[in-house]
């Protein structure tokens, strides 16, 4: 896991910290998963189209990788499907698992940028309701980490 840097606070001992600051999970073509210890949110970036399943063999394992650094007592995740485009029903499955094993790790608050592509954005209207994950949905990234950090 790498750390990747984002603005950085001086603390008044002259101790850099670093609240912004987020782990590098996994990332490849098809999604980035990161985790930021301060907030106790894991950010999951769908990238594309995936043609099926076994494009993403390491999906769960990366997932159980994040959700091993969420701290107890709930965790929030920014879901961005900002680029993702419509997926065959088998790999839309796998989502629903994805999001449930979310559920069932503490997840306690939920916010996800909708696609750009219409009809990816239909899809992804019924695997929320499908995976029975209680979300809020948000067109612009900037303001769904906003309803996150209030």
């Amino acid at each position: 896991m790498r750390m990747l840097s984002g603005m950085t606070m001086q603390s008044t001992d002259n101790n850099i910290t670093q609240e912004n600051s987020k782990l590098l999970v996994a990332q490849n073509k098809c999604y980035e998963l990161l985790y930021m210890p301060h907030r106790n949110r894991v950010y999951l970036h769908i990238f594309g189209f995936w043609k099926n399943r076994s494009q993403v063999p390491e999906y769960f394992p990366d997932l159980q990788k994040a959700l091993a650094l969420v701290q107890p007592g709930g965790f929030s995740l920014l879901l961005d499907l900002r680029t993702m485009i419509t997926h065959p029903q088998a790999v839309m499955s796998k989502h629903i698992e994805v999001l449930g094993l979310l559920k069932e790790a503490g997840l306690r608050r939920a916010a996800c940028v909708d696609p750009a592509d219409r009809i990816a954005s239909l899809q992804v209207n019924d695997t929320i309701d499908q995976s029975h994950l209680v979300t809020r949905r948000f067109t612009s990234y900037s303001e769904a980490e906003a309803w996150l950090n209030e």
